[in-house]
Parts: structure tokens; sequence; C-alpha cells
């Protein structure tokens, strides 16, 4: 058999733990970069029907909803010009 101490043991097993959660940490860092959606006002998309909003995967103008299935157009909100006295 191996002779090992039990703080060599301990210092094995901390180790290793350690190092499988750094690893498991540096695999959720990637996974979160590429699987993050992009919030922009190209794919959000609110439900006249039921008041759901929702992300598309593509810029589209027309889709259905989630939840009640009406289709769903994008309206584009004007910018008023800012309030001045």
């Amino acid at each position: 058999m191996i002779a090992i101490s039990y703080a060599h043991a301990i210092f094995v097993y901390m180790t290793l733990w350690l190092v499988l959660l750094l690893v498991l940490w540096f695999r959720s860092l990637l996974r979160r970069k590429r699987f993050q959606w992009q919030l922009t006002n190209s794919r959000l998309f609110d439900c006249d029907n039921c008041h759901y909003a929702f992300l598309t995967k593509e810029e589209v103008n027309l889709t259905r909803c989630p939840r009640c299935n009406a289709i769903c157009i994008r309206r584009r909100k004007r910018r008023s010009a800012p309030f001045r006295p």
C-alpha cells in the first residue's frame, strides 16, 4: 500500500475539489457567453391579446405569440421631442 499521512490526504482531496470547481466555473462562463440572449428592440415583441412580452431568435416584423398563438407585429415607437416649458 501507499503510505500517506492524513495531512497529505486532506491536501490532495481539497486540491482535487478546488480543481473540479474551477473547471466547472470556467465551463459555465464559456456556456453563458455562447448561449446568452441579447435584448434588442428588434427581437422584443409584446402580444396585444394576452400582453405577453417575449423574445424571438431572429429579427422579424411578424411572429406568433407562444402563449396564445396570436399574430404579433413589431411596432416601432416614435421618439417624441423633449418637453420644454
